[in-house]
């Protein structure tokens, strides 16, 4: 098991993932989701992010630790994306950035 590439609190770090988690954040979490099952995003990903944020986001954060073996578990997921939503989905664009993925956020 490994740790994220960088930490939750580390957004001003790439600021155009961190202007993307602030304003385009239900999409950048459908960008995740879709990255996590090596799929493209589509339509439905999108509503379904905007419509249930938190619920999608948690599931997203989840994927990806899955797919790369980034220790954690599902109560953390949730804790990070309730208290700190924009900092968690700035954090998994950063890691799928790192893991070379080429689609991972809106800007």
């Amino acid at each position: 098991m490994s740790d994220w590439e960088t930490g939750l609190c580390e957004c001003f770090s790439d600021f155009p993932t961190c202007l993307s988690a602030y304003f385009c954040g239900c999409f950048d979490v459908a960008y995740h989701y879709a990255a996590a099952e090596d799929r493209e995003c589509g339509v439905v990903d999108g509503l379904l992010a905007y419509c249930f944020f938190p619920c999608c986001a948690c599931i997203a954060r989840g994927k990806i630790r899955e797919k790369y073996n980034i220790s954690g578990s599902f109560l953390g997921d949730v804790l990070a994306v309730w208290c700190c939503g924009c900092c968690a989905v700035s954090q998994q664009s950063r890691e799928l950035k790192h893991k070379g993925v080429s689609k991972y956020s809106c800007f």
